[in-house]
């Protein structure tokens, strides 16, 4: 390939790809309907490829064309990233950051990273996105999310991103007060008990499942999935529900009069780690975030 593109045809290509339109995507970027076709014509002869296939009801990517926009999806991300953290190098402009934290974390030190963040950096647009790590790599990858915290499988880590460990939680069975498993020391003896388990495909909830897989073959009673810690949370405190959950998340919550932990000790630890794009450099403002987020870990009581 002689030439590359030019970022206005990627600006092009991206808004046509994901309008599915000529005519919806020029009125997007407030150009023409002929002078966007010429520059998606001129894109397509310096790949020396059809990127579209066109028709009276729109336009549709070609196999080669749903190869470039991934690409170019993570291209201009990082030329949005890099212009910014220029920018607020050089004139201290607002910036963003975009965080995701599983709900240990948000429950836990979240609170007071982020005072102290934003009082160094009040002028930072700080987002944070709550979820377990498999819905929150996504973003890594495409950029859209700066740093994400979770639980890793360590028979399994995920592909693509840096890993740095954080913290070990220990975690353990709880249950309403009253319960009439509140006392039990054999997990084998809940085998009969409903439980709700968190759905995850990676981490540690994927981890345990693995590693109590003879205990929940044994399950006499289907268990109740969710992604949701307040759905988990009102189950419990409103059943006779059964779930496992970071030793550390039940006191944030206010709940100690409302919750027992059972005294059982066969489940794993699970490891906590800050996870972020292999492919683009960090910016400033994250690695001023995962400064604050090591010191956090460190000093507080798992």
């Amino acid at each position: 390939m002689k030439y590359l593109p030019k970022t206005a045809q990627l600006q092009a290509f991206r808004a046509v790809a994901r309008r599915g339109s000529v005519r919806s995507a020029a009125r997007e970027l407030g150009v023409t309907q002929p002078g966007l076709s010429r520059t998606l014509r001129e894109l397509e002869q310096t790949l020396g490829t059809q990127l579209f296939l066109r028709s009276s009801e729109g336009v549709t990517l070609t196999e080669a064309g749903l190869a470039f926009s991934r690409r170019t999806e993570w291209i201009m991300e990082e030329l949005r990233r890099a212009a910014e953290e220029v920018e607020q190098i050089n004139y201290f402009t607002h910036g963003r950051l975009t965080v995701g934290l599983s709900s240990l974390i948000s429950l836990t030190v979240f609170p007071q990273i982020a005072q102290t963040y934003k009082s160094a950096l009040p002028q930072v647009t700080l987002t944070v996105r709550e979820g377990q790590l498999n819905s929150l790599l996504p973003g890594i990858r495409s950029g859209e999310t700066d740093l994400a915290i979770g639980s890793i499988d360590p028979m399994r880590p995920p592909e693509g991103v840096m890993i740095e460990p954080l913290f070990t939680a220990p975690f353990c069975v709880i249950a309403r007060k009253g319960h009439p498993h509140a006392q039990e020391r054999d997990l084998f003896a809940l085998k009969d008990a409903r439980w709700l388990l968190p759905e995850s495909t990676e981490g540690y909830y994927h981890h345990l499942q693995n590693e109590l897989a003879h205990f929940y073959r044994q399950i006499s009673v289907t268990p109740l999935r969710t992604d949701s810690v307040i759905t988990g949370m009102n189950m419990v405190l409103g059943s006779d529900y059964l779930t496992i959950v970071a030793r550390a998340a039940a006191s944030p919550l206010e709940m100690a009069d409302k919750l027992v932990t059972l005294p059982i000790s066969q489940l794993p630890a699970a490891q906590y780690c800050a996870v972020w794009s292999q492919k683009s450099a960090m910016t400033t403002n994250a690695r001023r975030f995962l400064d604050l987020l090591r010191e956090a870990c460190r000093s507080y009581a798992w």
